[in-house]
């Protein structure tokens, strides 16, 4: 049985319209408890980090379109279950220090989000900020030892 190839190229076609009709789970929960920060340091997280590691995910139009539609949610949905900072709890250090570590390898664990949306990748400024706050949030407060005059009440 031999096919033409326009009965290659019709049965493609019928294929990727029926792909289209497969439900995928493109749901932004609501938060529970967002991470608290500064100002900046949420703007350089929303920038880089949100899309995937948070319940406020923006699905832009290549989402709806399978089989990259497929691709993009399962992403999603991984990166959720490793990291949610919109289920933030307070006490996640461990967690802080393996953000501070990607931030430091730079953004390489996803380089194919990031080909794609070059205006999400972080600025070398902004990864610097970013792990300032991370690894001084992870340390513990310095008590007032009397040691030494940075630490002392004036």
């Amino acid at each position: 049985m031999t096919f033409s190839l326009k009965s290659i190229g019709s049965w493609s076609f019928l294929l990727l319209m029926l792909m289209q009709f497969i439900p995928l789970n493109r749901m932004n929960p609501p938060a529970v408890s967002d991470i608290q920060t500064p100002y900046a340091i949420k703007n350089s997280l929303k920038k880089g980090c949100y899309d995937c590691h948070s319940n406020e995910t923006r699905w832009s139009g290549i989402a709806y379109i399978a089989p990259i539609s497929w691709l993009l949610s399962s992403t999603v949905s991984s990166g959720r279950s490793v990291l949610n900072f919109s289920m933030w709890n307070k006490n996640e250090n461990k967690k802080k220090a393996q953000i501070s570590q990607i931030i430091a390898q730079g953004s390489v664990h996803q380089q194919l989000y990031y080909s794609w949306n070059p205006e999400s990748q972080l600025t070398d400024r902004e990864m610097v900020s970013l792990l300032h706050w991370f690894n001084d949030s992870i340390r513990p407060p310095i008590k007032n030892s009397g040691n030494n005059h940075e630490d002392k009440i004036p």
